[in-house]
């Protein structure tokens, strides 16, 4: 990742100058590089994360690297990473824990009182510096905003429902967003700053109440609560863990009410990909019944559950699929134009994979590691590939 004083090498190519000397003045006032990046749960050997995107995508892991020794080659790599990856400050930051003291160890009343203290303050701060995340994505997407012809200072989701409303009435297989995002030169690092700026400045002033009212135990009213009111920025590992394991459920309901098998096609499998994609498509989305759109929504992750009135999938839960349809195609697009998965990062790869109904393609508790980012980052493929 570029440093803050020297801006990503995609804005200095880009033809508008005025939006690129902005963009790179804002990376560098907040300096996005003193915001470190959170491993996931269950890829918390971080040493390896770390340099995963620079691998093959889906070989063996190697065991020597290959230095650098072109100009050419060391600039291109870093374009493809800085076009492809968002800035780190829109994933939450690093969570220091003092260590779990072991089962039989017996610690005295004020040495429990300190570490709780300890385990409050490192809540708090991940927290604050969570929400001046927020803020300083908000104010580095205004240009973005403009660039685009959208309201610069309210945050509408990305891509608009007028995108996903065009996408229903022409026959042009590509996303009509990621047309416009091409004319403007624009890359997947900003649609997804755009996306997740607009998504947790919604958040913001809710959760900041709560941070107020509940301090330290925010933790607490976070779990109980939910991601309703949580930015993305600022979900605690235990909470991103509990929502994997709540979308794990519901898309295994939902695909064996759909399927009518006693048990779901197998996770990562050609036959679950079939589905997830066909759930996805715009023709499909506008013919299909109520249940089904309700089990797409389910599996998706767009729904709680897919036992939903009907008359709610004409007012709410169709638009919502079909905005999000279009989302997947625009970041589809993206992805490819930005030279595919093996430029992604594995917290991106990961990302992507879940949003796309892939839950569970990288389970931590059959594989870790390299070997759980490298089923991800195969499964991404295939859905890039169409295959």
């Amino acid at each position: 990742m570029p440093s803050a004083l020297h801006p990503p090498r995609a804005l200095l190519n880009c033809p508008h100058p005025q939006l690129t000397t902005t963009i790179a003045s804002r990376l560098i006032h907040h300096n996005y590089t003193l915001l470190s990046t959170r491993a996931y749960a269950s890829h918390s050997k971080s040493n390896t994360n770390t340099k995963s995107h620079t691998r093959p995508s889906s070989a063996a892991q190697p065991t020597t690297t290959t230095p650098q020794t072109s100009t050419t080659s060391t600039s291109t790599s870093t374009t493809i990473l800085t076009t492809l990856n968002p800035p780190p400050s829109t994933r939450p930051a690093s969570l220091a824990l003092p260590p779990t003291p072991t089962p039989n160890t017996s610690l005295p009343p004020s040495d429990k009182l300190k570490r709780y203290i300890t385990i409050g303050r490192a809540y708090l701060t991940f927290y604050k510096t969570g929400l001046k995340n927020v803020y300083h994505n908000y104010r580095a997407a205004i240009p973005l905003r403009r660039t685009l012809n959208l309201s610069p200072y309210i945050p509408s989701s990305i891509p608009p429902a007028a995108a996903a409303a065009a996408a229903t009435t022409t026959k042009d297989v590509s996303s009509p967003f990621y047309k416009t995002l091409q004319t403007k030169d624009l890359h997947r690092a900003h649609f997804q700053l755009l996306r997740r700026s607009a998504h947790d400045i919604r958040r913001m002033i809710p959760f900041s109440l709560i941070l107020i009212i509940c301090g330290e135990l925010t933790p607490l009213a976070v779990l109980a609560l939910g991601n309703a009111i949580t930015p993305l920025t600022c979900r605690i590992p235990r909470q991103l863990e509990k929502e994997r394991e709540k979308r794990a459920r519901a898309k295994r309901e939902a695909l064996v009410v759909g399927t009518g098998s006693v048990t779901p096609p197998g996770v990562g499998s050609v036959e679950e990909m079939g589905l997830l994609k066909r759930m996805v498509d715009r023709s499909w989305i506008e013919g299909a019944g109520p249940g089904e759109v309700m089990r797409a929504c389910a599996v998706l992750g767009l729904a709680r559950s897919y036992e939903r009135p009907g008359w709610l999938v004409g007012v709410v839960y169709r638009g919502r699929l079909r905005r999000y349809a279009e989302y997947l195609a625009c970041d589809d697009e993206l992805i490819r134009r930005g030279g595919g998965v093996a430029g992604m990062e594995a917290e991106e790869v990961r990302i992507a994979v879940e949003e796309r109904g892939g839950v569970g393609v990288g389970d931590g508790g059959v594989r870790e590691g390299w070997e759980a980012e490298r089923e991800e980052r195969r499964w991404l493929e295939r859905w890039i590939a169409g295959n």
